[in-house]
């Protein structure tokens, strides 16, 4: 009895575990393939960028590693806001981002710099405009470093503008005179 026992046991258990296993064919297979996101950013000539906005910037002098990149999909069919053009550069030591933007009637920044800023200053950019053109200034800084941000607007043009940097030390650092001399 004992045996006939051990043996609907054991049987009873072979049955269980072989329920609980999925067979080779049944199983999903992985994909091995990684997802990747689409970028709306597309390299284009300088040429390119001036087609795309009127008194583009211009390179500074002395710029290394120059990369010029539009994003269509910043347009709205009517033109206004038009695709986001940027100019990426590296100058001093520093990496700069340069944003332009046909925006029409409006101001708008579109520097993609997102902080509580600590200082916040308004004044006027030398060279554009006869030195006339207003301009907003942002710093922001902590133990890490520092971010500073220029936003200009080119009422004439309907171009909204923002030059950036972020670096550990910028403390002295004037943002105004790297966007004096992108005058185009």
């Amino acid at each position: 009895m004992k045996k006939i026992l051990v043996f609907i046991l054991l049987s009873m258990m072979l049955t269980l575990a072989a329920c609980g296993q999925k067979s080779p064919a049944a199983e999903t297979p992985q994909s091995t393939a990684a997802v990747q996101l689409a970028n709306p950013w597309h390299d284009i000539t300088e040429a390119e960028a001036r087609e795309i906005c009127p008194r583009s910037f211009v390179v500074p002098e002395g710029a290394e590693n120059v990369n010029w990149c539009v994003m269509d999909s910043a347009a709205d069919p009517s033109g206004v806001p038009g695709a986001l053009v940027q100019l990426s550069f590296d100058l001093n030591g520093n990496s700069f981002t340069a944003r332009e933007q046909v925006t029409g009637g409006t101001e708008i920044d579109q520097s993609g710099m997102y902080y509580d800023w600590t200082v916040e200053d308004e004044s006027d950019l030398q060279f554009w405009a006869d030195g006339k053109m207003p301009c907003k200034t942002y710093r922001y800084f902590d133990e890490n470093g520092f971010a500073d941000l220029c936003t200009w607007y080119d009422k004439e043009n309907g171009v909204s503008y923002s030059l950036s940097v972020t670096a550990k030390d910028l403390d002295g650092f004037d943002l105004r005179a790297v966007a004096g001399a992108m005058y185009g």
